[in-house]
């Protein structure tokens, strides 16, 4: 059986198209605004596809396997490698590199920017954005454990569910951010005026500065996965279905205490045999045994806690001479000790790996066990560190 990723012959050169427009006011002297429309549009990028996906068969639309010519009129697991339209080759590992994917990001970019003056620089900067693909490569998202994906971005991306369908997996792209705020400051603290005539506090009330960076931004979008999912086509994951009545409003409403999303609100895809399969759009598509369709949850369908972090520092010098100085130095990063937290678990089978339970016929979660639930942090606990350093 042939498996393993190939390119397609018929690639064509991915490409980016790039516009912006921008203005720029100057309040005063030493500060200024700036507002900018920045997009991007990736055209013919690449994504791996399961071309071989098995076929749906029905009593009216039956497959043919094109080498014993077996008439296949129902639908299972286990003959999934039959109703594949290139035989010999593996419906779930056998995958071709094509450009046919697409991206659009679209952002609000707002600026301002103070040079020093009167001893105080500053800059922020805030981005209101969206990034759509069909798929994203490694990189800036977040696994279904919940766990930021810090490796460098691969120029591919591997696609769930349909595969023949081109629009199944289009949605937010693993990394986008909607809301990304960061603001910078430099202080020289200024003298008091009570010091003048003290030697002792002019050495201990002047040459302070004060310096700090801020940055909030909003959380990875959360994917939801079922590594059985897609079995009657052959495939090696999918995505879940919504439970009955339920939505993405459903799923961040009513969460159950020590869970971030509603669990309650998704159901694995199986199918009863003698039951249409809810894909195929057609009532004479049946399974003929237990097996589970690619569901009806889209991609990225939830949004993970957002982030935010200060780092804080305060700066003492002492001139000795002109080219001289002593300098102590304390930084606090994450002064305010915040836990910044991953997203939760968002693979459905680990409701049976953690001690939870699936009604078999409905495919609804009795009890969740870690499913929802977030298990890892993604920033440090506050650090403080004194410096001290001798120039001259």
């Amino acid at each position: 059986m042939l498996a393993g990723n190939y390119l397609d012959r018929n690639n064509r050169t991915p490409y980016i198209q790039q516009f912006n427009a921008s203005v720029q006011y100057e309040f005063t002297r030493d500060t200024t605004l700036q507002a900018a429309y920045v997009g991007t549009r990736g055209v013919r990028l690449y994504r791996f596809v399961g071309v071989n996906q098995a076929q749906i068969a029905s009593l009216t639309r039956p497959v043919v396997n094109a080498v014993t010519g077996e008439v296949i009129t129902t639908n299972t697991n286990a003959n999934a490698q039959l109703r594949a339209p290139m035989q010999g080759v593996w419906t779930n590992s056998f995958l071709l590199n094509r450009t046919d994917a697409q991206s659009t990001y679209h952002s609000l970019q707002v600026s301002v920017n103070r040079s020093i003056s009167h001893g105080l620089q500053f800059e922020a900067a805030y981005t209101f954005s969206k990034s759509i693909d069909d798929a994203s490569g490694a990189g800036g998202g977040s696994g279904s454990e919940g766990l930021i994906d810090r490796s460098s971005a691969f120029d591919t991306g591997v696609i769930l569910g349909n595969q023949l369908d081109p629009r199944s997996n289009r949605g937010v792209s693993d990394f986008d951010r909607p809301q990304h705020f960061v603001a910078a400051f430099t202080w020289d603290l200024p003298q008091p005026h009570f010091v003048t005539h003290s030697r002792t506090l002019t050495s201990l009330l002047t040459n302070w500065q004060a310096s700090g960076i801020a940055t909030l931004m909003s959380g990875l979008p959360i994917d939801i996965v079922d590594p059985s999912g897609g079995a009657l086509y052959g495939l090696n994951g999918a995505r879940p279905n919504w439970a009955p009545g339920a939505n993405r409003q459903v799923a961040m409403n009513n969460v159950p205490q020590g869970y971030y999303f509603n669990p309650y609100a998704f159901a694995t895809a199986v199918v009863q045999p003698g039951q249409p399969i809810p894909s195929a759009h057609d009532p004479n598509a049946l399974a003929g045994d237990v097996g589970t369709d690619v569901g009806n949850v889209g991609r990225n369908a939830l949004r993970g806690p957002g982030q935010s972090c200060l780092d804080f520092s305060l700066l003492k010098r002492w001139p000795i001479r002109e080219s001289s100085s002593v300098e102590f130095r304390a930084d606090f990063f994450n002064l305010f000790n915040h836990a910044n937290y991953n997203n939760p678990v968002s693979d459905i089978s680990t409701v049976l790996a953690t001690g939870g339970s699936i009604d078999p016929v409905t495919g609804r979660i009795l009890s969740p066990g870690d499913f929802g639930r977030i298990l890892n942090v993604s920033s440090s606990p506050r650090i403080i560190q004194f410096a001290l350093k001798v120039a001259f």
